[in-house]
């Protein structure tokens, strides 16, 4: 999954100015967006993971990936006559 991954962005994690509701806000990165945009297209996911390299307070806790959608992904993975197979419920060997 890592290979597929785009970074779309990072988030930092606020609260209201009340105090009692919490959300992210962040920004995106423009150099990846044509793709990230791309993917989403295709039915890609949004994917936000927490910031464990966060050297300094002021990094982001949380960063924004475009990933492709599971099944997808797994159909990318699977070699054709298996996949055909699957959906014939046939084997794909003599």
């Amino acid at each position: 999954m890592n290979d597929d991954r785009i970074k779309l962005g990072v988030l930092w994690k606020n609260v209201s100015q009340k105090g009692n509701k919490p959300y992210l806000s962040g920004r995106v990165q423009e150099e990846n967006i044509d793709e990230a945009v791309g993917l989403l297209k295709r039915g890609g996911r949004l994917l936000i993971l927490s910031n464990t390299k966060r050297p300094d307070k002021k990094d982001p806790d949380c960063v924004l990936y475009v990933v492709p959608d599971r099944s997808q992904a797994e159909a990318a993975q699977t070699p054709a006559p298996a996949r055909a197979a699957r959906r014939s419920n046939e084997s794909p060997f003599p």
